[in-house]
C-alpha cells in the first residue's frame, strides 16, 4: 500500500515515524500539489493501492480528485460538519463532470443529537445526489489510537484503544467494498500463476 500524505498537517508522516508501520505500507510526503501526479504514478508503477490524504485545502482537493478512481468525503453527523462536506462535494463535482469516477459521503463519529439538529444535517446532505457510502467509521477512539501510540487497527489492543473490534470490522468492511483488499500487484500476480499453471496443464 502506497499512501500519499498531502493533508494539512501531514498526520500520516508523523504516524510513518512511529514504532509499528507495517512494512507494506510506504507513506510519501507531498509538500507541493504539482509533486502529486508523480506521486501517484510511482505507486502505481509498485503496483500498490494508492491511496491520497488531500486535506482540506481546496487547490490540493481538486488536483487528487482528478488523479484518484474513487473520492471519499468525511462527513460528521454535525451541522457544521454536514455544511463543510456539501461545500466540498459541491467543489468538487465540477472536477468530476463527465467521469465516471466515483464520489461519496462517508459517515465519520457518528453520534446522537437531537432530532430537530439531525433533520437539519440530513436536510443538508439530501440537497447532494451523491452516493452515502455504505460502510460507516463511527470508532473515532479507535481510529484516532494508532496515531498516538504507533502501529495500526490491528496490532493495537482494545484496552489501548476501545472499540477496536468494531472499527476493525468496518475497516475491513470498507476495504472490501473498495475492492482494494487484494493490491493490483497480487491481482497480476494471481493472474500471472493462473495462466501458468494452464500452460503446464495443457503441456502435460
Amino acid at each position: 500500500m502506497f499512501l500519499i500524505d498531502a493533508g494539512n498537517t501531514h498526520d500520516l508522516s508523523t504516524w510513518a515515524s512511529k514504532p509499528g508501520k507495517p512494512i507494506q505500507i510506504e507513506v510519501a510526503k507531498c509538500e507541493k500539489t504539482n509533486q502529486l501526479a508523480g506521486l501517484v504514478r510511482e505507486g502505481i508503477e509498485r503496483r500498490a493501492v494508492v491511496i491520497i490524504d488531500a486535506g482540506t485545502r481546496p487547490e490540493v482537493l481538486r488536483a487528487a480528485t482528478r488523479l484518484a478512481a474513487t473520492v471519499l468525503i468525511p462527513l460528521r453527523f454535525s451541522p457544521l460538519s454536514a455544511f463543510a462536506a456539501a461545500l466540498t462535494d459541491q467543489l468538487l463535482a465540477t472536477e468530476l463532470e463527465g467521469t465516471t469516477k466515483r464520489r461519496c459521503f462517508v459517515a465519520t463519529a457518528i453520534a446522537q443529537i437531537p432530532s430537530r439538529i439531525a433533520r437539519a444535517v440530513e436536510a443538508e446532505v439530501e440537497r447532494s445526489t451523491t452516493e452515502r457510502f455504505p460502510v460507516g467509521l463511527a470508532q473515532r477512539a479507535a481510529y484516532e489510537a494508532p496515531f498516538m501510540f504507533g502501529g495500526t487497527l490491528f496490532t493495537l489492543s482494545d484496552d489501548t484503544a476501545p472499540g477496536i473490534a468494531r472499527a476493525q470490522d468496518e475497516a475491513r468492511a470498507m476495504a472490501a467494498n473498495l475492492g482494494v483488499l487484494h493490491s493490483a500487484g497480487s491481482i497480476l500476480a494471481s493472474r500471472i500463476a493462473d495462466t501458468i499453471r494452464h500452460d503446464r496443464r495443457v503441456a502435460a
